[in-house]
C-alpha cells in the first residue's frame, strides 16, 4: 500500500451557510496532508451565502454547484469528481477532528485487505459547538475492532445506522455495491451501509471519537419522520430478497430495528414474506411483536430524554 494515498473528503451542503465554514476549516485542518477537499453545494437556495462561503477558501478547495436533487445526489457528484484513492463524507454541518483522516490511514495500514471499512467513533455538539455530555458511540463494538461483515450488519441494525462521516472507504467498492441510492433522502445511508456488509466487506472500528456531529432542530432526523417511514418501505423491498438469504440473527436484527421505529408497514411486509420462506422462528416473531410494542412508545421516551438531558429541542 502506497503510505500516503490520497483521501477525497466530500462535502455536500443545502443552504449551509451556518455551519460550512467550520466543516471546511475542520477538512483544512488535517494532519494528513495528500486529500483534496470537495463542496458539492446542492442547489442552495440562500441568495448566495453558501457559494460565498465555499469560493473564499479559493484553490484550498475543489468548489461544484449543481441543481437540487438531495445528499444522495451530492454525495454521488462528489465521488465521480474526486481523484483520491478513498471516500471520506463530511457534512456540512458537521467537524472531524484534526487527526480523524490521519488516524484512520495508520489503521488502514496495518490491515491486509485495503477494501476493509474503516470507521471511527463520534461525539456529539450542539449548534454552538459544545459537546453534549452522555452522547458518544465510542462502546459501540465494546474492545473489538475487526468485524466481520455478518457482525457489522447487525450491528448496523441493532444499533442504528453509522455516522456516515465516520467512514473511509475504498473508492473501487462502489464499482461493486452502486453509488447512493438518488430516490431516497433519509435512508440512503442505512441501505448503502447495509449493501457494502452484504457484499461481504469487512469492517474495522476505531474507539477513538474522530468526529463530531451536530445535533440541531432543523436537521431532517429531527423534521423527517414521515419521509422515514416512507423510505424504510422502500428499503425493505430492495434489502429483504437478500436478507432471507443470510441467517435468521441477521433478519431479526432488521425486523427489530424497524420494530424498533414503529415501521409498521415493514414488519407486516416480513412477517407475510416469512408465511412464504419460514425463516423466522415462531419465538422470534413473537419477539419482534414485544419490540414494536416498545416501538410504539419509544418517540415519547426519546423526546423526554432529548429534552431533559440532552437539552436539545426535538419536533
Amino acid at each position: 500500500m502506497d503510505n500516503t494515498p490520497m483521501v477525497s473528503i466530500v462535502i455536500p451542503v443545502y443552504n449551509g451557510s451556518n455551519y460550512l465554514r467550520e466543516a471546511i476549516d475542520s477538512a483544512l485542518s488535517q494532519t494528513y496532508k495528500n486529500i483534496e477537499i470537495i463542496v458539492v453545494n446542492d442547489g442552495s437556495c440562500d441568495n448566495g451565502a453558501t457559494e460565498k462561503i465555499a469560493l473564499s477558501y479559493g484553490e484550498k478547495i475543489r468548489y461544484f454547484y449543481k441543481e437540487n436533487g438531495g445528499v444522495s445526489s451530492a454525495l454521488n457528484f462528489g465521488i465521480e469528481k474526486m481523484c483520491g484513492e478513498y471516500f471520506s463524507w463530511l457534512s456540512h454541518d458537521d467537524k472531524y477532528e484534526s487527526q480523524k483522516i490521519e488516524k484512520q490511514i495508520q489503521a488502514l495500514e496495518k490491515i491486509e485487505n485495503k477494501e476493509t471499512i474503516v470507521v471511527c467513533s463520534s461525539k456529539f455538539i450542539n449548534n454552538k459547538s459544545q459537546e453534549i455530555l452522555n452522547k458518544s458511540e465510542a462502546k459501540r463494538f465494546a474492545d473489538k475492532v475487526q468485524i466481520s461483515w455478518e457482525d457489522a450488519l447487525k450491528n448496523l441494525f441493532n444499533k442504528g445506522s453509522f455516522n456516515g462521516c465516520a467512514f473511509l472507504i475504498n473508492k473501487k467498492i462502489f464499482d461493486t455495491v452502486g453509488f447512493f441510492d438518488e430516490h431516497l433522502r433519509y435512508v440512503q445511508d442505512i441501505l448503502m451501509w447495509a449493501n457494502i456488509f452484504l457484499n461481504e466487506y469487512p469492517l474495522f472500528y476505531m474507539h477513538d471519537e474522530l468526529v463530531m456531529s451536530r445535533i440541531h432542530d432543523s436537521q431532517l432526523t429531527q423534521t423527517g419522520k414521515e419521509l422515514f417511514y416512507k423510505e424504510s418501505k422502500l428499503m425493505a423491498e430492495i434489502l429483504l430478497p437478500k436478507l432471507f438469504d443470510c441467517k435468521e440473527d441477521i433478519l431479526l436484527s432488521y425486523a427489530n430495528y424497524n420494530a424498533t421505529y414503529n415501521n409498521k408497514q415493514v414488519i407486516k411486509f416480513i412477517l407475510e414474506e416469512n408465511k412464504k420462506l419460514k425463516k423466522l422462528s415462531l419465538l422470534n416473531r413473537f419477539k419482534i411483536i414485544l419490540r414494536l410494542m416498545y416501538g410504539s412508545v419509544r418517540p415519547l421516551i426519546r423526546k423526554l430524554y432529548y429534552k431533559f438531558v440532552l437539552r436539545v429541542k426535538t419536533q
